[in-house]
């Protein structure tokens, strides 16, 4: 067991000092995924109101990678206070430093090069990496798409398209 958690850490140490030259990040490497591990064992937050449109977490985008990727359901809910974005209680994402929320008009952001031409709209940092919690959605804003994307380090994490409550797939 001992052997497989040197790998993993040495794995995601060795996937940041590709991408961004972890000694001057160490801080949010280390105190991102502390912060992370340990938002998963915190109670679920489910948000009542009427749910008008939901989708899966795609597990295949070519953004994603071995330490970049997740699963699970989104909805929209739609309650007295405005619109939610709710991460449903089987949403699961790998370990992340600084994982954040974003919605999009645009469709198919499946790579970090379609999420930086996208116009997105910041709905707050992740609360859990794995479990149910929902973000506001700023009155009048319009979207297709939810993506979760670690910011520190630019990295596509995992993303779904939405179908209206009703429509067929």
């Amino acid at each position: 067991m001992m052997k497989k958690a040197v790998l993993f850490t040495g794995l995601i140490l060795v996937s940041y000092s590709v991408h961004s030259g972890w000694l001057d990040d160490i801080t949010t490497i280390v105190g991102g995924h502390i912060s992370d591990l340990q938002s998963r064992f915190t109670d679920d937050q489910l948000i009542d109101g009427k749910i008008i449109a939901r989708a899966k977490f795609r597990e295949n985008d070519r953004g994603q990678d071995t330490l970049h990727h997740g699963s699970g359901s989104v909805l929209v809910v739609d309650t007295p206070e405005g619109r939610f974005i709710q991460l449903a209680p089987d949403f699961s994402s790998t370990p992340g430093p600084d994982y954040h929320v974003y919605v999009s008009q645009d469709t198919n952001v499946d790579h970090e090069d379609r999420f930086v031409k996208a116009k997105q709209i910041e709905l707050g940092r992740l609360i859990k990496g794995s479990g149910a919690s929902y973000y506001k959605i700023p009155d009048s804003t319009d979207f297709q798409s939810v993506t979760i994307w670690c910011k520190a380090f630019n990295e596509f994490i995992m993303s779904a398209d939405f179908k209206p409550q009703g429509s067929s797939g």
